[in-house]
């Protein structure tokens, strides 16, 4: 389909669309048919028409549709016969042929040939009902929207069986890893400590890092975080400050204990070593056994910790058998930057967001894992704050990247080159925006735990970094990380929505 040659779709057209190797937008047809629509500024999701006679016409085509095989191959195979369509189409002219393109009465529902915001070629001369050659154009413009309504429906149910597949996968990984957690043994989830993803930047620009995904949509109001009602209580006891009910679970002792307490209460009085002998020899002997199996668990833990990565990644330094290195925590500037990011703190530091991400990502990888004496003292906790921190971060680089591109959409054009790589960017982001949602579902996930609040589980590990002299002097509130993962998943399903209109799925980057 061009601006000068349009004929009825062929079989390899229709091919093309269910296998979304197609450049034919809805956006188009609509505009080649002259109709006045309200939609974003990049031409995406879901078409308002204001007109009653449009929505009209478009309703009864969905009832054509509504009638239409559900299969692809079936659906192709009639799309593509000759005089396929031509009596329900037909109807449609017959009903609303002259109310929308005739010549009298009122044409406001119609744009003008050649109109300023209408794609260049797509409508360059006013349609009129009442010539022959504009109604045969009218009829195969048609006949491709209805096909295309057809393909989205069959595009939209096969996502949705991905999706339910995915997430059934994912459901009966948990079981598995629960159950081998309890007969002692080490899941194969458990490496997936951190978020595994691969995620794409649209930005010209590279990124300072591996990790990073680059994307979302503005939040509802800048700088300020969305607001989240009250929440149930987590199993995972508080660090610091929060609700009472945090307070009331965290351990008795000093005030730094709490970074690193256990899920298991009553492991805390229990020594590591079995039986307590008296004798000095068997004591030494003991004790060296014991040395030698916690220098093995330490080397273990610590290449599962620093293991998440897909391939092709470089090798992340993991602390070498019987060193740990006790984490002290942030030096003085990176603490008040910190605090004036997630706080917005008056006369902090001001603070560049990429820098900030990135040195608090590498101070966790190559210092906070370091220390595995703490890592050891409760490894699913360790694992539980450690995917919500990274997960975090990877949530805020992607809000800033989506930030970027939207300032950069709003000052392109709108021809169609520029529409479909803006489409493409949009597709992206998205895709790296589902990656984002299955990571924060997998925080706290696969130990055989109660519910947790992932909110309170981020704090926890702000507080970690920081470092516990910090933990002490200073108060730490929650982030509300689950308002701001919602609230993009809420943008995500209205993605999908759209892209049911369009025919085209979302690009999946999950590892």
């Amino acid at each position: 389909m061009d601006g000068t040659s349009i004929s009825y779709a062929t079989s390899k057209d229709w091919l093309d669309i269910m296998k979304n190797r197609s450049k034919v937008r809805m956006h188009e047809l609509i505009e080649r048919l002259g109709l006045r629509a309200k939609w974003s500024s990049n031409k995406r999701g879901k078409t308002n028409f204001e007109s009653a006679l449009v929505r009209e016409l478009v309703a009864d085509m969905g009832d054509i549709v509504a009638t239409l095989p559900k299969e692809p191959e079936e659906l192709m195979r009639f799309l593509s016969e000759e005089g396929s369509l031509k009596q329900e189409v037909d109807a449609l002219l017959e009903r609303h042929g002259s109310k929308i393109w005739g010549r009298a009465g009122d044409r406001e529902h119609l744009i003008t040939a050649n109109e300023p915001g209408v794609d260049e070629g797509l409508y360059t001369k006013d349609l009129y009902f009442e010539i022959e050659e504009d109604r045969q154009l009218i009829h195969k413009l048609l006949h491709w929207w209805i096909g295309l309504k057809a393909c989205n429906v069959i595009l939209a149910r096969e996502r949705l069986d991905r999706e339910r597949r995915k997430k059934a996968e994912n459901r009966q990984a948990r079981v598995d890893a629960e159950i081998a957690h309890q007969h002692g043994e080490a899941p194969a989830s458990f490496v997936a400590l951190a978020p595994n993803s691969v995620l794409h930047d649209v930005d010209t620009g590279p990124r300072g890092s591996p990790m990073s995904s680059s994307a979302m949509l503005t939040p509802p109001e800048s700088g300020e975080s969305p607001i989240v009602g009250p929440r149930e209580g987590a199993a995972f006891a508080a660090i610091n400050g929060g609700d009472p009910a945090y307070g009331a679970a965290q351990h008795n002792g000093h005030a730094t204990d709490g970074p690193w307490n256990r899920l298991a209460q009553g492991d805390r009085g229990a020594p590591r070593g079995g039986n307590v002998h008296t004798d000095g020899q068997p004591t030494a002997v003991a004790i060296a056994e014991q040395a030698a199996a916690e220098r093995q668990i330490t080397e273990n833990v610590a290449q599962l910790v620093a293991g998440f990565r897909s391939g092709g990644s470089e090798p992340e330094k993991v602390p070498h058998s019987g060193t740990s290195i006790p984490y002290r925590g942030l030096d003085y500037e990176s603490l008040r930057a910190l605090r004036s990011y997630i706080y917005n703190e008056e006369g902090g530091a001001r603070v560049d967001e990429d820098a900030l991400l990135n040195r608090l990502e590498k101070i966790w990888r190559e210092l906070v894992r370091a220390d595995s004496q703490k890592m050891l003292e409760n490894v699913p906790v360790f694992i539980a704050r450690e995917r919500a921190l990274l997960t975090w971060i990877e949530l805020r680089r992607h809000m800033a990247a989506f930030e970027r591109a939207e300032k950069r959409w709003a000052s392109e054009g709108t021809s169609n080159a520029e529409l479909e790589r803006r489409h493409q960017q949009y597709s992206t982001l998205m895709g790296a925006t589902e990656t984002i949602l299955i990571n924060f579902d997998d925080v706290g996930q696969g130990f055989g735990v109660a519910p947790i609040d992932r909110d309170e589980l981020l704090r926890q590990a702000i507080v970690v970094l920081a470092g516990e002299k910090a933990a002490v002097e200073m108060q730490w509130k929650n982030i509300d990380f689950t308002a701001a993962v919602r609230w993009l998943g809420e943008h995500l399903e209205a993605f999908r929505k759209d892209e049911e209109e369009e025919g085209q799925s979302t690009m999946w980057y999950v590892g």
